[in-house]
């Protein structure tokens, strides 16, 4: 197997296993699975308001029914001989069909160790995002699902002084 297909197998298990966890931990999401939409992973059954371990960016509650795409990066990866802070990955007609529906974002940032210890997470607005995302699209090649993507470092959303690592460490 190759190293991008070893990444790639890598990045769709720690993104399930983050799925499972938040939806565990958040009373107010049900999961959602492929065979009901693509585009989202989870969506709310009953109000959801932040708190200091979920803050919320730009809105102050949401209501039920609301499609929640479930996002995560690592808190650093490798950029050649250096790291860098993690990217978000967003395909372009998911987003659309997020942002259709007045969904949320749920970013997630975590440590790419045994049980993904999580440092941050924040709940934005598809319509922030679609914001962010604006100048950051570009057309993949190959046999893919999707056609356009963008990457948004994690740094663009949370506030890196937020991001506490192990043993209250700030980046």
């Amino acid at each position: 197997m190759s190293s991008r297909a070893s990444e790639l197998e890598s990045s769709k298990a720690s993104g399930d296993a983050l799925e499972a966890d938040l939806i565990q931990q958040i009373d107010a999401l049900e999961y959602v699975g492929d065979r009901t939409a693509t585009w989202h992973d989870a969506r709310t059954t009953t109000l959801l308001e932040p708190s200091e371990w979920l803050p919320f960016y730009s809105i102050v509650v949401v209501e039920p029914d609301t499609p929640v795409e479930i996002k995560g990066c690592q808190v650093e990866t490798s950029n050649g001989s250096r790291s860098t802070r993690g990217r978000f990955y967003v395909k372009r007609a998911a987003h659309e069909r997020l942002l259709e529906a007045a969904g949320m974002y749920l970013f997630v940032v975590y440590v790419p160790r045994p049980g993904l210890p999580q440092v941050a997470r924040a709940l934005v607005p598809a319509s922030i995002v679609d914001e962010l995302l604006r100048a950051k699209w570009y057309d993949v090649a190959g046999s893919r699902s999707e056609s356009e993507v963008a990457k948004l470092t994690w740094s663009d959303v949370i506030d890196p002084g937020t991001v506490d690592l192990a043993g209250g460490e700030r980046l």
